[in-house]
C-alpha cells in the first residue's frame, strides 16, 4: 500500500479550486487518476518547460505518463491565433473529444494560450494549470482569463473561463533567472499595494534566491488574487483593482515589441506602469509624498529602467487608447489610496497620463540602460 498522501486543502478563486504546497502535485494525481484509466490527457508546455518541468511532472504524476504532449516556442510571440490553430489541428489529428483534458505546464503565456485554446475547442474542454513561473503561479494562471495577442495588442482576443483547477508546485521555480523571478515579483508587490501592505513589506524584504522563504509570500499572493476574483469574476467591480500598474505597463510592453527596442517583460512594463501609477495617485491628492517614494524608490532599485523618449508619450496614448477597461476616450485607472489599499475606476485625462510618463522619464534618465 502506499503511504497515504494529507489532503490539501484549496483556496478558491471564482470557484476554481487553487492547490498550494508541497503537496500540490499529489493532489493532482489524485484527480488525474480518479478519472479512470481510459481518460485522455494533453500536456501543453513550451520548449523550456518541456525539457526542466515534464520529467518532474511524470515522476510526481503518474497517471500523466500516457498523455500525448504538445510544445510551442516560449515567449509573448506565441500568443497569437496561428499557434493555437496549430494546437486546435493536432486535437483534432489525434481526435481528442469534449472528455480530453489539456494541461498546461508553462508560465503566463502557456496558461493563456491553453485556456483560450481549451475554451474554444469542441465548445470547451477541461482544462487544469500547472504554472511553472512566479508569474503563473501568483497571478497569470489564476482567474480564469485566457487570451491571444492580436496587432500588437495584448489579450485582444480571449474568454472568461476559469480552469478545473490550479496546481502551484513551488520547486518549477529552481529552473528559473533572477529577471524571470523578478517578472513575478512585480504582481506580488501590485498585490500588496492594492490590497495588503504587511504582504508589500513583506515581498520587499524577501531573498529571492530562497524558494522556502519565498513560499509563503507565494501563497499568500495567489490567496489575495485569490479573493478579489472570487468577489468579482466578471470584472464588474473590485477585480479592477489588479489592474494597478497595467494600463500604462500593457502600452509599454506594447511599445517594446516595436522597431528595434529592447523587449520588455510583463513584470517590468508593470513595474513602470506602478511608478506612473503611483505618482497620479500623488497628484491626485491620494497617496501621500512617503509612500510614493517608498514605492518608487522599491521598484527602481529591483527592475531596470526603460527608456522613453518624449516621442514615445504619444504612441503610448494610442495603444493605451485600445485597453479593454477604457471607455469613451477617458483612461480608468486604478491608483492608490495608501499602500495597502487601491481604487478603482478613477478617471485620468490624457494630458495627466502625459505628465505621468514624463515623470517617469525624466526618473529614469540618468539610470545606466541595463538589464539584467
Amino acid at each position: 500500500m502506499p503511504p497515504s498522501r494529507k489532503v490539501v486543502e484549496p483556496v478558491l478563486a471564482a470557484g476554481c479550486p487553487v492547490y498550494l504546497g508541497d503537496d500540490a502535485l499529489d493532489a493532482l494525481e489524485a484527480w488525474c487518476a480518479g478519472l479512470g484509466p481510459a481518460q485522455r490527457f494533453f500536456i501543453l508546455g513550451d520548449e523550456r518547460t518541456m525539457r526542466h518541468c515534464l520529467p518532474e511532472l511524470l515522476g510526481r504524476v503518474p497517471a500523466l505518463r500516457e498523455a500525448d504532449t504538445l510544445s510551442i516556442p516560449a515567449g509573448e510571440q506565441s500568443k497569437s491565433l496561428a499557434v493555437c490553430q496549430g494546437i486546435w489541428e493536432h486535437l483534432a489529428r489525434q481526435a481528442a473529444e469534449r472528455s480530453a483534458v489539456l494541461v498546461c505546464l508553462g508560465g503566463g503565456v502557456v496558461t493563456d494560450v491553453g485556456g483560450f485554446v481549451a475554451s474554444a475547442y469542441k465548445r470547451g474542454i477541461r482544462v487544469v494549470h500547472v504554472p511553472t513561473s512566479l508569474m503563473g503561479m501568483v497571478d497569470a494562471a489564476i482567474g480564469g482569463k485566457n487570451g491571444v495577442d492580436l496587432m500588437g495588442i495584448k489579450n485582444m482576443v480571449g474568454t472568461v473561463r476559469p480552469p478545473e483547477a490550479v496546481y502551484v508546485h513551488v520547486p518549477f521555480l529552481r529552473t528559473l533567472g533572477k529577471r524571470e523571478l523578478l517578472n513575478g515579483v512585480a504582481e506580488m508587490l501590485k498585490h500588496g499595494a492594492i490590497g495588503d501592505a504587511d504582504h508589500f513589506n513583506a515581498v520587499c524584504e524577501a531573498p529571492l534566491h530562497d524558494l522556502q522563504a519565498l513560499a509563503p509570500l507565494i501563497a499568500r499572493s495567489a490567496a489575495i488574487k485569490c479573493e478579489i476574483v472570487d468577489g468579482d469574476p466578471n470584472e464588474q467591480g473590485q477585480r479592477r483593482l489588479l489592474n494597478f500598474g497595467h494600463t500604462i505597463g500593457h502600452a509599454l510592453e506594447a511599445l517594446s515589441f516595436e522597431g528595434a527596442r529592447r523587449v520588455v517583460s510583463h513584470g517590468e512594463a508593470v513595474a513602470a506602469g506602478m511608478v506612473c501609477a503611483a505618482w497620479l495617485s500623488w497628484r491626485m491628492d491620494r497617496l501621500s509624498r512617503e509612500e510614493l517614494d517608498l514605492l518608487t524608490n522599491v521598484i527602481l532599485e529591483r527592475f531596470p529602467a526603460y527608456h522613453l523618449e518624449g516621442s514615445d508619450h504619444h504612441r503610448l496614448l494610442a495603444l493605451m487608447a485600445n485597453d479593454k477597461k477604457n471607455t469613451e476616450g477617458r483612461f480608468r485607472f486604478t491608483l492608490l489610496q495608501r499602500i495597502g489599499e487601491g481604487v478603482i475606476d478613477q478617471e485620468v485625462h490624457a494630458a495627466q497620463v502625459i505628465d505621468a510618463l514624463e515623470h517617469y522619464r525624466l526618473l529614469v534618465r540618468d539610470e545606466p540602460h541595463h538589464h539584467s
